[in-house]
């Protein structure tokens, strides 16, 4: 396998990039790394797509609550008026 970072910028074309990263992606057995890669892309597709809040899959609604249910078995929580201050805040603030 070719190493990403051997390859010249302008050598690399998409579908190389993405079959390399496939490639690694499937050697990875750590779940917290995976995850870690897994919001990072999220975020950097985020980026570049702006997201409707209302225009969700179901996919992607049952893996935003599996991703709340292992925050809570983690302990990554907080209370309940942080979390009516946040709300009132957003609510403030966000565009109509």
């Amino acid at each position: 396998m070719k190493s990403l970072t051997l390859v010249k910028r302008n050598e690399m074309n998409t579908k190389v990039a993405k079959k390399i990263l496939h490639e690694l992606i499937d050697r990875i057995e750590d779940d917290e790394l995976l995850t870690l890669y897994v919001k990072l892309l999220e975020r950097e597709i985020g980026k570049a797509v702006s997201q409707d809040f209302f225009n969700t899959t179901q996919s992607d609604l049952v893996t935003r609550a599996k991703a709340s249910l292992k925050s809570v078995e983690e302990g990554k929580t907080r209370n309940i008026k942080d979390f009516k201050k946040d709300v009132e805040k957003w609510k403030k603030n966000r565009a109509i």
